[in-house]
């Protein structure tokens, strides 16, 4: 046994150590809960260890997710890699379930509670989670059923209202009500294959050299390069009575920057069916010495793209650069107040030999960190292109604006020719409300207007709006730092374009409004963006936004890379086990929202916004007006 093994081996027992040791206390708790079911565990006997694959069937469908050579895959997408946190939270989250009470209720009675097999009918169903063994038998069943009202707990701080925190689960032949925190997977989980996909080792671009666009038909072709990285992109043998859009053509130098993917089209699909067999063809080369192969396509409403990488790294100036010499290595010896003639030579020598050290020494220090930066960077681009060949046998789904920047006809990336100016003032009514960038820009003006005096939102120099949703409790980010995000992106009239989960890119690499606003936040917060077109996309916003649009974005900030990233060992099956029993409890930080249930509206309840000092006297209220509410027309086991 070697002493990676012994290692291991010492951690596998640690666990369950502790495991039997949280058994057995919990155990005796159950003896004194058992007779009420209050704090009783509702999944019992299920070794997350054995768990090999886990099957979920709602009324729309069923999803697999299954372990494969020690990694985890979608089987309903030929075998594509599955998110295993999610799959560990979901075994963990039913493992450690606890009854808030049981329900006594015949199997006819199973319908009113939505706790019918959807296997076996689909009206009035549920949510169906089979977990199953190597071997393919089932370990355990359980029915996530409908959800009910609680207005305390664990998600009574949620910005989101408290209204349905409590639902009913049907496992090992007993109904009981558990209560769900709004961000657990039992929460909002669904038999929908493409949320279960990893999506986090997905292209990302940076640094681009040249982009060359292949479109079906050659006059419709273009090449952009630039000379350096800073620079704006320039349209290769650009005729006389061409000259590129500059705004365009410097969306296309950051193509892919940050993109991300929707879900994967099956490998039985035709080309034909896709329109990749009159795929549009995009090549770029970085500074850094890849070349990547980008297909894209449109049919439908989808919009499909196919990844090759290769290359050879491109060695940087600091790898091969000369040591600057430092002030104290010339200077001269300065004489002692004592100093007798006859030692003079002596010291001159000492001197000089300890100055020659100095050099040699900061010499070798130089060259050696120059030798491991170029062994790193030389592992890293081979590793990179590694994971980006795993790409190559799949056609991802992608949003509307992932490569719409340089899914464009050479016409498209010039410039609009302007029309001669002419003296005729003549004002034709309703003209300027026709053109779209105007009204966007006189929209977005009038919304800032109103916006910048509602409560919470705060206004900076340059023109940008935020409101702080959640106060993180990490460090803020820096202009130069890589940050990882969810976000979703509006317009002001509340449309969606755009949207992304555990999303990363380099800070200084985005629009102007978020490389300012996300330094405003620290890791763990969420906040609401205001941001004016001038920060954004301007005048040459993609089609799904438009030219002059103020945008909305909410964004979520995970992480800093360097700053927040643990250094772990990567997930395995194995480490599918039950979390520790108490989990720190989230501090509330800021006032909460109550939003009364459907049925309390129409009682004549109000919206309340609770003060955050007054929240305990309101859970202890919320608990009591439990306790002296009429018994349940179901037979309740208390």
């Amino acid at each position: 046994m070697n002493g990676k093994q012994l290692l291991i081996a010492v951690i596998a027992l640690g666990v369950l150590g502790a495991l039997a040791l949280f058994t057995s206390g919990r155990n005796k708790d159950n003896q004194s809960s058992g007779q009420s079911g209050i704090g009783s565990d509702v999944v019992t006997k299920l070794d997350p260890s054995k768990v090999s694959s886990v099957v979920i069937t709602d009324k729309e469908g069923l999803v697999n997710l299954e372990q494969k050579d020690e990694n985890w895959i979608v089987a309903e997408r030929d075998g594509f890699p599955a998110k295993f946190e999610d799959i560990k939270k979901l075994v963990t989250s039913s493992v450690t379930l606890k009854s808030l009470r049981k329900i006594r209720a015949s199997k006819s009675q199973h319908e009113r509670f939505e706790l019918v097999d959807p296997s076996d009918e689909k009206e009035n169903s549920g949510l169906k989670i089979e977990f199953k063994g190597a071997d393919g038998a089932e370990l355990k069943t359980i029915l996530l059923g409908k959800k009910t009202g609680g207005q305390s707990g664990a998600n009574a701080g949620s910005p989101f209202g408290a209204s349905e925190n409590q639902r009913f689960v049907f496992a090992d032949g007993k109904i009981n009500v558990i209560e769900i925190d709004f961000s657990s997977p039992l929460n909002d989980i669904a038999a929908d294959a493409s949320e279960w996909l990893l999506k986090d080792e997905f292209i990302r671009i940076e640094k681009i050299k040249s982009i060359a666009v292949t479109q079906p038909s050659a006059d419709d072709s273009w090449v952009l390069t630039r000379e350096k990285e800073d620079g704006d992109m320039l349209l290769a043998d650009a005729k006389e009575d061409e000259k590129l859009d500059s705004s365009i053509g410097n969306s296309a130098g950051r193509v892919f920057g940050f993109a991300n993917f929707d879900d994967v089209a099956r490998k039985s699909a035709k080309p034909e069916d896709l329109g990749m067999d009159k795929a549009v063809t995009g090549t770029i080369e970085t500074f850094e010495g890849y070349q990547y192969k980008v297909k894209m396509s449109k049919s439908g409403e989808d919009h499909y793209m196919t990844i090759a990488a290769s290359g050879s790294r491109v060695p940087q100036d600091d790898e091969t650069k000369a040591r600057v010499p430092q002030p104290d290595e010339t200077r001269p010896r300065e004489p002692g107040k004592e100093e007798k003639p006859e030692n003079k030579e002596r010291l001159d020598k000492e001197h000089a030999d300890n100055l020659a050290k100095l050099v040699a020494d900061r010499e070798k220090t130089h060259k050696d960190n120059q030798a491991k930066t170029k062994a790193d960077r030389d592992k890293t681009f081979t590793d990179n292109l590694a994971k980006l060949k795993k790409l190559e046998e799949w056609t991802f789904i992608v949003s509307s604006n992932t490569f719409d920047a340089i899914y464009k006809t050479r016409a498209e990336m010039m410039e609009e020719e302007k029309e001669e100016e002419t003296t005729d003032t003549t004002v034709i009514p309703g003209a300027l409300g026709d053109n779209a960038a105007q009204k966007n820009m006189e929209a977005g003006a009038a919304f800032l207007a109103e916006n910048k005096s509602k409560e919470g939102v705060i206004t900076t120099d340059s023109g940008l709006q935020y409101k702080t949703v959640k106060e993180g409790d990490g460090t803020s980010p820096a202009e130069t730092d890589s940050v990882t995000v969810n976000y979703k992106g509006t317009l002001i009239d509340g449309k969606e374009f755009d949207s992304g989960n555990g999303i990363s890119f380099p800070l200084n690499g985005v629009i102007k409004g978020w490389t300012e606003g996300l330094q405003l936040m620290k890791v763990g917060g969420s906040t609401r963006f205001f941001i004016p077109s001038d920060l954004a996309y301007g005048a040459s916003g993609p089609p799904n936004i438009g030219p002059n649009s103020t945008l909305i974005f909410d964004v979520d900030l995970l992480s800093i890379k360097g700053k927040e990233q643990a250094a772990a060992k990567p997930a395995t099956p194995n480490d599918l086990v039950a979390p520790a029993p108490d989990e720190p409890k989230q501090v509330v930080t800021s006032d909460i929202i109550k939003v009364p249930s459907a049925e309390e509206m129409k009682k004549g309840a109000k919206i309340e916004v609770i003060k955050k000092e007054d929240l305990e006297a309101e859970i202890e209220k919320a608990k009591q007006n439990e306790k002296e509410a009429p018994a349940s027309k179901v037979d309740e086991k208390e």
